[in-house]
């Protein structure tokens, strides 16, 4: 079978199984509830499955530098072991059920790197994407409109990523993703973290138009800003000198009218949603003195905000911010790893290359670390499976050696390149 057909059904699969979640947690499936977690299971399994594929015919050194390969393998198996630690640690359905259908896949999303580690699978999830994906994905649009409204934007998610490769792509495609990007904020003006990803895609896309002008140090001086600017920001806020998110709130000039979970309610899109989260899940980690290793693929913090189904004996598996879930699953150790294989990744990027999309692409990358302190769901879904695909790619010698003409005819190849076994 072409691996480009592998790789359309991995959009598919992950799309049906976004869909699903998404569809679940508004309570907006219907009568979809009893077929919702077999079909997402499935279509993960299917994804998980071709990951595997993809790395056990990889080379994983070839063409990586020493640090990265070992950062990679390092990161990997911390996370296999902490999935390892959920086994012998589950107690009960519910334990057992967030390992296998939740952190289970979560832990294993970075076997994606594989994808885009090879130039010709890479080129083939592109294109995919380009070709079927986002042109189909306006379907998305009227099962939004009778279901969860914010539907289409999270499936097209991964538009941050393209927004930047605009001036290489092909004129027809560079309107389709400007399209996207405008429908993906007109129909969820206020998902917080899709306006965030385009707006930074933006600006980033911008240093293309005046690279000329733009002195390599500037952009060293941005990247290692955007790594260290989130430790002492959670410093200042853990000690209570000065809390961002709720400087932020104060300003009420960004007001959705009638929108709160669409029952007439206005909402805030500056409002503090996650100093509680930061408090609660802190708070638990220090009781328990879980922080250098975390609690393992079944970790769970105590809550006294929330009260729905997703909580078990006043306890909930996980919170909407990737950060305080990496740090309850795998500790200052699993954060750590991560933090140190971005920005490796992301500096070879920006210092190492021979085109100015890799340096575009690794500062997206490093803007990601940033926004892994607000929110970056911990799941096995298209916006982590794209994030490790273009962290792949970018760290291969052969893609940051192209020139600009070369990324070009890459990404948008006259003739039709098929990727076959």
């Amino acid at each position: 079978m072409k691996f480009q057909k592998i790789l359309i059904y991995n959009l598919i699969f992950l799309a049906i199984s976004d869909s699903f979640f998404h569809l679940a947690n508004s309570g907006s499936a219907g009568t979809l509830i009893d077929y919702i977690t077999p079909i997402s299971l499935a279509a993960k399994i299917a994804v998980l499955y071709s990951l595997v594929y993809f790395a056990r015919k990889s080379n994983w050194e070839d063409d990586l530098t020493t640090t990265v390969s070992i950062l990679f393998k390092l990161l990997l198996a911390w996370n296999i072991i902490n999935i390892i630690r959920g086994i012998f640690s589950a107690n009960g359905y519910w334990e057992w059920k967030f390992l296998f259908f939740s952190t289970g896949f979560f832990f294993l999303v970075p076997l994606a790197f594989f994808v885009g580690k090879s130039l010709s699978l890479a080129r083939a999830a592109l294109q995919s994407v380009l070709k079927y994906f986002f042109a189909f994905g306006f379907l998305a649009i009227p099962v939004g409109y009778f279901t969860v409204h914010h539907l289409y934007a999270r499936l097209m998610i991964p538009i941050s990523f393209f927004i930047v490769m605009i001036p290489y792509l092909k004129s027809r495609h560079k309107i389709l993703v400007v399209l996207v990007a405008i429908v993906s904020v007109c129909v969820a003006y206020d998902l917080r973290a899709n306006i965030v990803k385009i707006a930074i895609s933006i600006l980033v896309l911008l240093t293309w138009y005046f690279r000329k002008f733009i002195a390599l140090t500037w952009l060293k001086i941005l990247h290692i800003t955007l790594f260290i600017l989130p430790l002492p920001l959670l410093y200042l806020a853990a000690s209570g000198q000065y809390n961002i998110f709720n400087a932020a709130s104060q300003n009420e000039s960004f007001i959705v009218k009638d929108n709160k979970l669409n029952v007439g309610e206005d909402e805030s899109l500056t409002a503090d949603t996650r100093t509680l989260l930061y408090v609660e899940v802190f708070k638990t980690l220090n009781e328990q003195n879980d922080w250098l290793f975390g609690q393992g693929a079944v970790g769970k913090y105590k809550t006294h905000a929330f009260d729905d189904k997703a909580i078990i004996k006043g306890e909930r598996f996980g919170s909407e911010v990737g950060f305080l879930n990496t740090l309850l699953y795998s500790g200052i150790v699993g954060v750590i790893l991560y933090a140190l294989l971005v920005f490796t990744v992301s500096r070879n990027a920006i210092f190492y290359s021979n085109n100015w999309l890799s340096k575009m692409l690794g500062i997206v990358v490093m803007s990601r670390w940033m926004q892994f302190f607000l929110e970056e769901y911990t799941q096995f879904d298209l916006n982590l499976y794209f994030l490790w695909i273009i962290i792949g790619l970018i760290s291969t010698r052969q893609f940051r050696a192209m020139t600009d003409q070369q990324i070009k005819n890459f990404i948008s190849p006259k003739k039709r390149n098929l990727v076959t076994t």
